[in-house]
């Protein structure tokens, strides 16, 4: 399953389909699998089951063209969009709309969307965040979790290592701030900030199910990857690699 936006960057504006590669009539089509309800697409008549055939008058045979074309039009603008709906084809005026930051309902997933604003329950090191990190680490943890605990020190390891390179970490927990201070007094005091979700909004929003969850956001803070379960110190390294080389 493949997204249409504007890029690999999560640019807006966007059409907000997900799709599979096919073909129709001898060239590249897009069998449409899901079309965001806040956008144009889905305003123009657009269902799933629908192939994207065209755009802008010409037969649809390379990516780059609906690339190409979202890039240079603002959101507001209309773009013309041929579709194939049971063998007959139509064109639809679509009007580009920005990308919203939680695409989830759309993807099933969490990856792609933008990670929603922290409140102001940081309780250990908040003066350490970032302005602008080139890529972010959140860990989703609890103090009774034995992998939990295993992941702690890699994480700190990671920080040291790399918060100079534009690297952030960021510890989140849902449980007790007596526990978690205790637990950071006694046990492990991370160097990165942590934060407490007490109302579990993040753990909710994302689908948090088992602890450690590791995801990796980019420097515009999109969701890159998520992950389940300890990690090692040259598996997070190697992810990094492609985010702040």
């Amino acid at each position: 399953m493949l997204l249409l936006t504007a890029g690999a960057s999560f640019a807006v504006p966007w059409l907000g389909v997900t799709f599979k590669k096919t073909t129709f009539e001898n060239h590249l089509a897009l069998n449409v699998i899901g079309v965001h309800p806040e956008s144009g697409c889905f305003t123009a008549g657009m269902v799933a089951g629908d192939q994207i055939v065209g755009v802008q008058g010409s037969p649809l045979t390379d990516m780059s063209q609906i690339q190409s074309v979202v890039t240079s039009h603002k959101a507001g603008q209309k773009v013309k969009i041929e579709i194939a709906r049971d063998g007959k084809k139509q064109t639809l005026n679509v009007a580009l709309t920005e990308r919203p930051d939680d695409i989830s309902s759309l993807t099933g997933s969490a990856i792609g969307s933008k990670i929603a604003k922290f409140g102001e329950n940081f309780y250990k090191n908040g003066e350490k965040r970032k302005e602008k990190p080139k890529a972010t680490l959140l860990d989703f943890w609890a103090t009774w979790c034995g992998p939990c605990r295993k992941t702690l020190p890699v994480l700190a390891n990671i920080y040291n290592k790399y918060s100079s390179k534009g690297v952030e970490v960021i510890g989140i927990s849902s449980e007790g701030l007596q526990e978690l201070n205790a637990f950071y007094a006694k046990q492990h005091a991370s160097p990165y900030p942590l934060y407490r979700d007490a109302s579990q909004d993040l753990w909710r929003r994302y689908g948090i199910r088992a602890v450690p969850t590791l995801m990796l956001l980019d420097k515009d803070g999109y969701i890159k990857r998520v992950w389940s379960g300890a990690p090692t110190e040259y598996m997070i390294e190697q992810i990094l690699k492609d985010v702040i080389d």
